[in-house]
């Protein structure tokens, strides 16, 4: 069963990035990701999964459970904070964490040690070992290389502010990550600033830190 099913029929950001190409053509939609992921609410039960229980965490504001699908890969010491989605051909490495409200699509890899926190992960992608994807939008086929860091936080601010039109934008989110179009590549140690967009660079070097979009 497709991840597609779990979501309302009505259309929204999330089902957008699932089902259509150049999904990240709108600049807000990685805000519009993030809280129609904040509202997300799985079954009980979905053909094809298991059931996972969450681990609870006091410092962590989505309590739930985990569907794994039955072909995916969950290694050794992986904890799952739901609501979490983990497709079908996905594999999750050693000791990873993920923390709801997460979709991982189809046939994504998480490395050993990473971190995810309510992001959407499509089809393909693949998040080396020890890095960190917060309150993101990671597309198709991208690659990110080891130690990879989203930050999350406008500490001047207080609340993260993205690009619309030339124009910054108050989202009123405390914490927002990245959105990451089809196919892109970062070396490691790669930063990418709070609310910023990565879709129109297929390769980001080594050691960079994105401060602006690019």
């Amino acid at each position: 069963m497709p991840i597609e099913s779990l979501l309302p029929a009505r259309p929204g950001a999330l089902r957008t990035c699932l089902t259509e190409p150049d999904w990240w053509a709108d600049e807000l939609q990685g805000l519009q990701v993030i809280q129609d992921l904040t509202s997300l609410a799985l079954p009980g039960t979905l053909p094809g999964y298991r059931t996972v229980p969450g681990t609870r965490s006091p410092r962590w504001d989505w309590p739930g459970h985990a569907l794994v699908h039955r072909t995916a890969t969950v290694h050794q010491g992986v904890s799952l904070f739901g609501p979490v989605v983990i497709g079908p051909g996905c594999e999750v490495g050693p000791h990873a964490s993920i923390f709801g409200p997460t979709v991982v699509q189809s046939d994504a890899y998480v490395g050993p040690s990473a971190e995810i926190r309510r992001s959407l992960l499509l089809a393909g992608a693949e998040i080396s070992h020890l890095s960190f994807v917060g309150h993101s939008v990671i597309g198709r086929n991208v690659r990110l290389g080891a130690f990879f860091c989203s930050a999350v936080r406008n500490l001047r601010r207080g609340t993260v502010h993205i690009l619309r039109a030339g124009t910054l934008v108050d989202t009123g989110e405390e914490r927002l990550g990245c959105v990451i179009a089809d196919g892109t590549e970062t070396g490691v140690h790669t930063t990418v600033m709070p609310g910023r967009r990565v879709v129109t660079s297929p390769v980001v070097a080594a050691h960079s830190v994105v401060i602006k979009n690019c």
